[in-house]
């Protein structure tokens, strides 16, 4: 205990009422206690069943003043309380500012980037600096600043790991080129997903946040961070659509738009725009939902139960076992723990966990199709509005205005009247729909049971609330309040 805890002056009996090396207690019984150095009874008791009673209440009153000592240098010397708070904070994104000032700042870092190429430790540490620096954890103590890191999860193996020299990008740095949408990104190694944080844990606190209990920190960081990003890009997203529909507006003002042919692209591209925007309202309807019952429902509740059960505590055991206790819950109400390890891959894709992360998919995929469009469209105005002032300058001077004709008139119009992204489109919220139906439909059988009559439903199938699934009944009457998806999966079963 003094070697683990740094404190090698503690008695083990310091604060005990001693009597010539002989613990004495109130509590052990009207004889005394028993002398721990001549392993006898101190009443002089020759009854065997006597001695080892008193033994044993010796003992416990021995232990029950070493555990409280462990508890008071655990919560005071080595701030127990406060490194759990930030592992809350940071690897379960508990520190909003914190985490979109990351976010952000890591969307400036990798915007463009195939592979994880050209990406180092010391670059993601500076990016962490900045976020830390520009957000109210500055504030916080060194004894948990100094712990926080981050780390690039590749592969020992993987050749980028050695890059030398520019990273790949995407070659769209060309102001005159618009670049279409590419539906296929098996290519292409996305470096968002090999980024983690990290929070150092060093004895004696290791003893409660132990090797399996950072993996499930980590497990947990990987998919709130992965929600992160998907609400950040849909929001940002919609930034870009609202400068991109000004940005019409003033082309249109312009009489960039005068032409028949340009006339009919502009309204399709309108309508793709429409289209576009009552998706990504949904997909952010699901998202912000699931996000405020993971960070309110789930975090923030265990949370208080975890500060309550350790401060019931008597034990190092009790501190221990709250905290996986709290884990475990986490991970559970998470929705991430319903597959079955031998047929993960048989089943992962009829449970909660497999339907959520393909929802997850879908959407980060629409987002990062929202981001592709959006940038080209508006650099196509740009260079639009950029000949359009240099043929007005022009003008101004005495001279022709326009000597050829303008290629950038009407051409980001035609590129967003594609058919193709009509197709794309249509095609991604028709397997939005059936995702989170069937993911809806899953978490039903998880929050009901269909055994009692409580409530019947259009169907025909009766439901009663299960226990302690309050939250995510809220959750799920959160996610189709207005019944819709119910609506679809039933015509959806008289079509067969």
């Amino acid at each position: 205990i003094r070697y683990c805890l740094l404190n090698k002056d503690w008695e083990v009996f310091e604060n005990a009422p001693t009597e010539g090396g002989m613990v004495v207690d109130s509590k052990i019984g009207a004889n005394g206690g028993y002398n721990l150095v001549t392993l006898m009874d101190v009443g002089g008791n020759d009854d065997n069943c006597q001695c080892l009673l008193t033994l044993h209440n010796a003992v416990a009153a021995a232990s029950a003043r070493i555990h409280n000592h462990i508890l008071d240098s655990l919560n005071q010397q080595h701030h127990l309380i406060c490194h759990l708070k930030a592992l809350k904070n940071f690897l379960l994104l508990g520190q909003g500012d914190f985490v979109t000032s990351f976010v952000e700042s890591l969307n400036k870092e990798f915007r463009g980037r195939t592979s994880t190429a050209g990406i180092y430790t010391h670059t993601l540490s500076g990016v962490l600096e900045m976020a830390l620096r520009t957000t109210n954890a500055r504030f916080l103590p060194q004894y948990v600043l100094r712990n926080l890191g981050v780390r690039l999860m590749i592969d020992h193996n993987d050749p980028d790991r050695y890059w030398m020299g520019p990273p790949p990008k995407k070659n769209d740095d060309d102001d005159n080129d618009i670049i279409p949408w590419d539906d296929d990104e098996s290519s292409i190694k996305d470096p968002w997903d090999y980024v983690c944080l990290e929070y150092n844990i060093d004895s004696p606190l290791d003893a409660v946040v132990h090797n399996s209990a950072m993996e499930t920190y980590h497990q947990m960081f990987l998919f709130l961070f992965r929600l992160k990003r998907i609400e950040w890009t849909m929001n940002n997203s919609w930034r870009q659509s609202t400068e991109l529909n000004h940005a019409i507006l003033i082309e249109n003002k312009a009489g960039g738009i005068e032409a028949p042919n340009v006339r009919a692209a502009a309204e399709k591209s309108s309508f793709l725009l429409r289209r576009i925007a009552t998706i990504r309202q949904t997909m952010l309807h699901f998202i912000s939902n699931l996000q405020n019952y993971l960070m309110f429902e789930v975090l923030e509740g265990g949370w208080d139960t975890l500060i309550r059960s350790i401060e019931m505590s008597r034990s190092l055991d009790d501190v221990i076992y709250a905290h996986d206790t709290y884990l475990n819950e986490i991970v559970l109400k998470s929705l991430l723990s319903d597959t079955d390890e031998e047929n993960e891959e048989e089943t992962k894709s009829n449970t909660v966990e497999g339907q959520l992360l393909k929802i997850l998919s879908i959407a980060l995929k629409f987002g990062k199709f929202q981001d592709h469009i959006f940038t080209n469209s508006l650099r196509g105005l740009e260079s639009a509005a950029k000949s359009r002032k240099a043929a007005q300058y022009r003008s101004e001077k005495g001279t022709w205005g326009r000597t050829t004709t303008d290629e950038n008139e009407g051409k980001v119009f035609y590129y967003l009247a594609d058919s193709n992204l009509f197709q794309y489109v249509d095609q991604t919220a028709k397997e939005f729909d059936k995702a989170l139906s069937d993911l809806l439909k899953l978490l039903r059988k998880q929050v009901y049971d269909a055994n009692h009559v409580v409530d019947e439903k259009e169907d025909g199938t009766t439901y009663v609330l299960k226990n302690n699934y309050d939250a995510l009944g809220f959750l799920l009457f959160r996610l189709d309040f207005s019944g819709y998806y119910a609506r679809q999966a039933k015509s959806g079963k008289k079509n067969k």
